[in-house]
C-alpha cells in the first residue's frame, strides 16, 4: 500500500465583520437572551503535502464586497503567498457551496479542476435559485462561472453522501443551510481534521443546538449539527468552524492570518 504523506491544513482569514448575535442566529428572540456583539470572520482552507495543494472554498471576490458594503482585508493572493503557495499550484478547489463568500475567485486558478455537491449545483441552476428570498445569497455571474467549469471539464459533481476525494481525503454532503453543503474530512498522522465551512459557522450553533439565520431546510441543519456532534466525539477529530472568530487563537499562527489547523493551542471556549 501506497504511503500517503501527512497533509498540511491551514485556516486563511481575509475579511472581518463586526455583526450582532441576532443577525446571525435564526430566531434569536426565542432564547430570551440579550443581543450582544458576535463578529463573523471570513475563511478559506488550504490542504497540501508533495503531491497536491487543494483549496477549500476561495472567499469573495473585490466586484462581490463592492456591492454588497464588505471589506477584504487581506487579498487572497497574498495569504497564500504568506504559506508559499501561488494560484498556478493550485491542483484542485473544493466548492463547499454556490453562496457569494464562498466562490468568488474560481478564476484565479487556472490549472485547477474542481468538485461541488451535485445537489447544489442542480439547485443554484435550477427554477428556484434565483428567487428572491433565496437568490440573494448568490451572485448570477459566479453561479455562471461555475457553470462554465462544469462545461469544460473542470468540475467533478459530487452525487454520494461521502465521497473519497484523494487518499486521506473524503467529501460529505450535509444539506439544510443549502441543499448540497459539503463537509471535508482530512486524515493527516493520527488527526482527522472537518473543515465543516457553512455547515458549522460558529462553534455555538452545534454546543447550544442554535441555527445559523441562512437556511433551506431546518430539520436538515438540526441533523448536521447531530452528525458535526458524532463526529467532534470521536479521538483525535477537530471540527473547523466556517466563520467563527474563535478559530483564530485556538491554532498555532502559522503566518500573519493563516492558522495551522493541525496545531490546536487551546479546546473551543465552553458555555458558560
Amino acid at each position: 500500500m501506497t504511503q500517503i504523506a501527512p497533509y498540511e491544513v491551514y485556516a486563511l482569514q481575509y475579511a472581518t465583520r463586526p455583526t450582532m448575535a441576532s443577525d446571525k442566529f435564526y430566531r434569536h428572540e426565542l432564547y430570551k437572551e440579550p443581543d450582544e456583539r458576535f463578529d463573523t470572520a471570513y475563511y478559506f482552507w488550504l490542504i497540501r503535502n508533495p503531491d497536491r495543494t487543494i483549496m477549500v472554498d476561495c472567499g469573495y471576490s473585490a466586484k462581490a464586497a463592492a456591492s454588497r458594503s464588505r471589506e477584504i482585508e487581506t487579498d487572497p493572493v497574498e495569504l497564500m503567498a504568506r504559506l508559499g503557495v501561488t494560484p498556478d499550484d493550485v491542483d484542485h478547489v473544493v466548492l463547499s457551496h454556490m453562496h457569494f463568500d464562498h466562490i468568488g475567485n474560481v478564476g484565479l486558478f487556472p490549472n485547477a479542476t474542481f468538485s461541488m455537491a451535485r445537489a447544489e449545483y442542480e439547485f443554484w441552476t435550477g427554477p428556484y435559485g434565483d428567487r428572491t428570498c433565496i437568490g440573494w445569497a448568490v451572485r448570477p455571474d459566479e453561479v455562471q462561472a461555475v457553470v462554465e467549469l462544469e462545461q469544460t471539464g473542470r468540475l467533478d459533481l459530487v452525487d454520494s453522501t461521502t465521497t473519497e476525494l484523494f487518499p486521506g481525503i473524503s467529501l460529505t454532503v450535509v444539506p439544510g443551510h443549502t441543499p448540497g453543503q459539503i463537509v471535508t474530512h482530512v486524515t493527516t498522522g493520527n488527526q482527522e481534521i472537518i473543515l465543516a465551512s457553512d455547515a458549522l459557522h460558529f462553534y455555538e450553533e452545534m454546543r447550544l443546538d442554535r441555527p445559523f439565520q441562512i437556511f433551506l431546510d431546518l430539520v436538515a441543519m438540526y441533523e448536521s449539527f447531530d452528525f458535526l456532534r458524532e463526529l467532534d466525539a470521536r479521538p483525535s477529530t477537530t471540527i473547523v468552524a466556517g466563520h467563527d472568530p474563535e478559530v483564530m487563537s485556538m491554532f498555532a499562527h502559522a503566518a500573519e492570518g493563516c492558522v495551522d489547523l493541525t496545531r490546536q493551542v487551546r479546546a473551543q471556549t465552553e458555555e458558560q
